[in-house]
Order: structure tokens, then C-alpha cells, then sequence
């Protein structure tokens, strides 16, 4: 069968593959899922000029850990909410990849997951996960309480927030063992224009003074959504600050956050701690 690779919302949809292709010095950009993936593939886009590459996607049958769908188009920059496992941490280094990972605070983390699923977001463009009605029945606690520990039901299985802490955990495992950038949500917010500079001098690329205030502005919260809003994408841009936490978890809940942390990726306080990545650990309330 020849399959037809689809063009969606400026995405390159590569049809299912099961073998990890991945051309020389590829741009990989992999980040924790509801971490401002589209915020970060924006500011990749202006910075390089490059379109961005997604591998062929199957609501609900997607294994962010599966080293197959790390292939990537001539021409583009890889993007996805892929697992630097072993077998990927491999594939990245023997292509001298690129690695550009995004990060963000674990207590955020639950809150914006919460909503991407009880507002079915990604509905508009056709890959809506279908399952706001088991938080529409609850409370909005009770269903921050389901996205933090987990839960199964016949038409969905949620691990809870531990493997995307794990997640995380691999990315600086993967920083130790190649070069590579590392951003978080919160520095994009709050310090855009100088992780703007940092990634353009991790890549080789030389910016001028006028192209990268174009970048920082196309990448305002606003304006992108504004143009979604234009295209009828809009759900994706919800709040666009960070410590959504402060007002949405409980204390039990943001103990709980740190308990899995501990149990589930032992490693990662004190890996974001050595890489200077604070504000993924810190906490409003504190």
C-alpha cells in the first residue's frame, strides 16, 4: 500500500513506520506532554526555518517510549512527546541528533493535563482523546485526584503522574550522556528572548537583532492564540502563565506530586537540581 503523508495545522504527518530513521545532525525536539510543546515547535520554526516533522499518531494507541518513532524528514525538525529510553538515547547519539527537550514544573504539570483531557482538547483538529466524560461526572478535584494517581476504565488508561516525572528524568540522563539544549515552560514564559539566543547558539545559527524580536513576538501567548483562534484551534490555549497549581491542587495533592517524584523518578529533584532547573521543583506555596 502507498501511503499519502498528510499535511495538518503546518505538521508533517509521516504514515506508520517500523523502522527508526533519523538523517544526520536531525533537530530532535522532545518534550514532556502539556509542557508548551506548541509554543516550543513555534519559536523552532522562526528560529530555523524548518517545518516540523510528527510521527504517525493513533489517539489512544500512542507509545511515547517506542524507539520506532523516532524517523524523521529530510528537511525538518523531529518533534513529539517521545521517551529518551536507552534504544533512543542510542539512535540520538549515533546520528550526532540534536536534542532540544522542554521541561516543566511537576505540580503544573497535573493541572494542565486535567484539562487537556475533561476539555477534550485537540477535538478541533481531529485527534480529541474522546474522554471528558468520566471527569464530567466528578469533581474537578476528584478528577486532579485521577490524573496524579492514575486510574483505568474500559476506553482509557491513565498511568498517573509518575511516568511523565520519569519522563523527565531521561531527558537529563540524555543531557548527561550527549549534548544537548534543555528549556523549561517557565524560562519560555518568563526569559523567551535569552533561551531564544541560547538554542540559536546551541544550533549554529546567528540571529539578528530584529529577527529575533520577530520570534519573541510571533511566539507571544496572544498572538498565537489569536491566529488559532482565526482557525478554530484555539483550545490549547488556555491560561499561558505558570503556578496554575496555586490555585487548583490541594496541599494533599501537591504532597502527593512529590511523593510519586520520589517513589517513581528518584533521580530527578536532585538531576534538576544539578542542571540548575529549580523552578521544576518549586512550589507556589512554599
Amino acid at each position: 500500500m502507498i501511503h499519502t503523508p498528510l499535511k495538518q495545522n503546518d505538521i508533517y504527518i509521516h504514515p506508520m513506520t517500523h523502522s527508526s530513521q533519523l538523517p544526520n545532525a536531525t533537530i530532535v525536539h522532545l518534550t514532556v506532554f502539556k509542557s508548551g510543546t506548541v509554543l516550543f515547535r513555534r519559536i523552532i520554526e522562526d528560529l530555523t526555518g524548518l517545518p516540523c516533522f510528527e510521527p504517525a499518531i493513533t489517539p489512544g494507541k500512542v507509545d511515547y517510549q517506542d524507539a520506532d518513532q523516532l524517523h524523521c524528514k529530510e528537511g525538518h525538525f523531529y518533534s513529539w512527546h517521545l521517551y529518551p529510553t536507552p534504544a533512543v538515547r542510542k539512535i540520538i547519539m549515533e546520528s550526532a541528533a540534536k536534542p532540544v527537550m522542554l521541561l516543566r514544573n511537576i505540580y503544573d504539570l497535573p493541572v494542565s493535563m486535567y484539562y487537556h483531557f475533561a476539555k477534550n482538547i485537540d477535538a478541533e483538529i481531529g485527534r480529541g482523546r474522546n474522554v471528558e466524560h468520566h471527569f464530567s461526572e466528578i469533581s474537578r478535584q476528584e478528577g486532579l485526584d485521577l490524573i496524579i494517581d492514575g486510574f483505568t476504565k474500559p476506553d482509557f488508561i491513565w498511568p498517573g503522574i509518575g511516568t511523565h516525572l520519569q519522563h523527565m528524568e531521561m531527558m537529563f540522563t540524555l543531557a548527561d550522556e550527549h549534548p544537548s539544549f534543555i528549556t523549561s515552560y517557565e524560562r519560555l514564559v518568563s526569559e523567551k528572548q535569552g533561551e531564544v539566543e541560547r538554542l540559536a547558539d546551541m544550533l549554529d545559527i546567528t540571529v539578528d537583532s530584529q529577527t529575533l524580536s520577530s520570534i519573541v513576538e510571533n511566539s507571544r501567548f496572544d498572538v498565537m492564540k489569536a491566529k488559532a483562534v482565526k482557525n478554530n484551534t484555539a483550545s490549547h490555549f488556555r491560561k499561558g502563565t505558570p503556578k496554575s497549581h496555586l490555585t487548583e491542587l490541594t496541599t494533599d495533592q501537591i504532597d502527593r506530586v512529590k511523593a510519586i517524584m520520589q517513589q517513581q523518578a528518584p533521580r530527578l529533584e536532585e538531576l534538576a537540581r544539578r542542571f540548575a532547573f529549580h523552578e521544576i521543583l518549586e512550589c507556589a506555596s512554599d
